[in-house]
């Protein structure tokens, strides 16, 4: 396979060149190197000019075929230029690729939080085993991001009760009606913490 269609499949707009592909009977490893313009700090935003070191990082891509697919990426670290930053330095991060902090690729990321939202913890990480992705229960639950909550209540608001843990803890769900959508999650039952909500967020005009 040339590395031109392998950057076609896997970094489709992405600024990455393929330098070497290697499989085995279940891993495909793809060794690439950014090619994208310098970054900017993460903190002051001053665009960088100087390049301090590069270094190889390795992210979990998503899986080709019947293949985990592992990324050695080669990173340039940079100096930030404006003196009164507190950050002397910092890594690049390739758009659409990798992120902070993350041994994922973005878009396996993106994937393992789709699974979570629709299954939950064990169940979800009973799928991505099936799917050949190594994720915990507890890690695709740390994807899961509350959504903002609205500052006035939709216009008709669904009102039930659910079980944090059966038989000990309740909450109550509000969902949007109209759009179908959940818009917040109280830690009880009780009609005082839901007027407590009503107050502050309001606009309902049918419960």
């Amino acid at each position: 396979m040339a590395s031109k269609t392998v950057e076609a499949v896997l970094f489709p707009g992405i600024d990455v060149r393929v330098e070497r592909v290697s499989a085995s009977s279940d891993v495909l490893v793809v060794e690439a190197v950014s090619t994208a313009r310098p970054g900017r700090c993460p903190d002051c935003r001053k665009l960088a000019r100087r390049i301090h070191s590069a270094y190889q990082r390795a992210l979990n891509e998503r899986p080709l075929a019947s293949r985990r697919v592992m990324v050695r990426l080669r990173v340039r670290r940079y100096f930030c230029n404006r003196k009164s930053c507190s950050r002397k330095t910092f890594v690049e991060q390739v758009a659409g690729l990798s992120e902070r902090h993350r041994r994922s690729s973005t878009g396996l990321t993106d994937w393992l939080r789709s699974i979570a939202i629709e299954h939950g913890g064990r169940p979800a990480a009973r799928l991505c085993r099936r799917l050949r992705m190594a994720a915990g229960r507890t890690r695709l639950l740390r994807l899961l991001v509350a959504p903002a909550v609205p500052d006035r209540a939709p216009r008709v608001l669904g009102v039930d009760e659910f079980a944090f843990r059966r038989g000990c803890t309740y909450g109550t769900v509000l969902v949007d009606v109209e759009a179908g959508r959940v818009v917040d999650v109280l830690t009880d039952r009780t009609s005082e913490t839901f007027a407590v909500w009503l107050t502050e967020h309001p606009g309902a005009e049918i419960i």
